[in-house]
């Protein structure tokens, strides 16, 4: 399957602004971070609203999407649902900011929301892509993947915001920087664990046979036998993701010990989850293909 970037960026977007939002939520139930907290929202609004951007470049006929809009059902129509339910904590995130006489607290259980919508909007995204055609796409592991992309990205720009606005605070600089070290771990091996699924997607479709077109009677339409072509750019791009991820970790381990500036490394580590992020998808993209004819 062709790459898809309008796609690709707003699924690498809307995980990297639920994580940074649910973990500025966190920190704010935590009573942590209380300078960095406002930038942390409007970083995250920011973000959500490039993916927002980017998606429209996937349709043709952009001005028609309000058409998808008519079934629970539909993955659309669950996205936009569970990004409206964001915004409407994100704006309650950002009245209370308002309201705290410090500028940086709001209520506990506010905060305990804002996570729980963050994590619902991830996996909401994900779900959506949960396709029986498309058997390298077709598994749990491809949510679990994004929530560990929205771990990784999230935890590490709040580092670098925190880094920046919070430098007397060394408890928050601490905190952010474990959970920066942790969420890069899980993305690791949730990263490492769907290339491994989508590189054995096409082993269960041997037996299913071939499909042939009336009107070309002598020409398969697909072939149950390379459901999962991990090979050339799938490979090449899953070798790119493991790599940003890791290197993710590795900054992100070197930033909780505190050998180097936290902003430093907890920049370089944001660019290197962005690069893993979006390779990851590229190799999803690249495995994407379509069995629709047997369904």
């Amino acid at each position: 399957m062709e790459m898809q970037w309008p796609l690709i960026l707003f699924t690498a977007f809307v995980a990297w602004s639920a994580g940074l939002f649910g973990t500025g939520s966190v920190l704010a139930t935590m009573g942590k971070a209380k300078k960095a907290q406002m930038p942390m929202l409007i970083t995250s609004v920011v973000l959500l609203a490039i993916g927002g951007i980017a998606v429209f470049f996937h349709l043709e006929h952009w001005e028609r999407i309000f058409n998808g809009f008519g079934h629970l059902s539909s993955g659309i129509t669950q996205e936009l649902i569970a990004i409206v339910v964001l915004v409407i904590v994100m704006v309650a995130f950002f009245v209370m900011l308002r309201k705290s006489a410090d500028g940086g607290t709001v209520p506990a259980v506010l905060g305990i929301i804002g996570a729980i919508a963050a994590v619902a909007l991830v996996c909401v995204a994900g779900a959506s892509y949960l396709m029986p055609a498309r058997p390298a796409w077709d598994s749990v592991t491809q949510i679990f993947s994004l929530l560990g992309n929205a771990l990784v990205l999230g935890p590490l720009t709040a580092a670098f915001i925190v880094s920046l606005k919070d430098v007397d605070d060394e408890a928050a600089r601490v905190t952010v920087a474990k959970f920066a070290t942790v969420g890069a771990a899980v993305n690791v091996l949730t990263c490492a664990i769907f290339l491994a699924v989508m590189a054995g997607a096409g082993d269960t479709l041997t037996d299913v046979g071939y499909y042939f077109d009336p009107t070309h009677p002598t020409y398969g339409m697909q072939d149950a036998a390379v459901a999962s072509p991990f090979v050339g750019e799938s490979v090449a791009s899953a070798v790119v993701a493991i790599i940003g991820s890791v290197a993710a970790l590795v900054l992100a381990g070197l930033g909780l010990r505190g050998g180097a500036p936290l902003k430093a490394l907890a920049g370089a580590g944001v660019v290197c989850g962005v690069v893993g992020a979006i390779a990851l998808r590229m190799a999803f993209y690249a495995s994407g293909l379509s069995m629709f004819m047997f369904y």
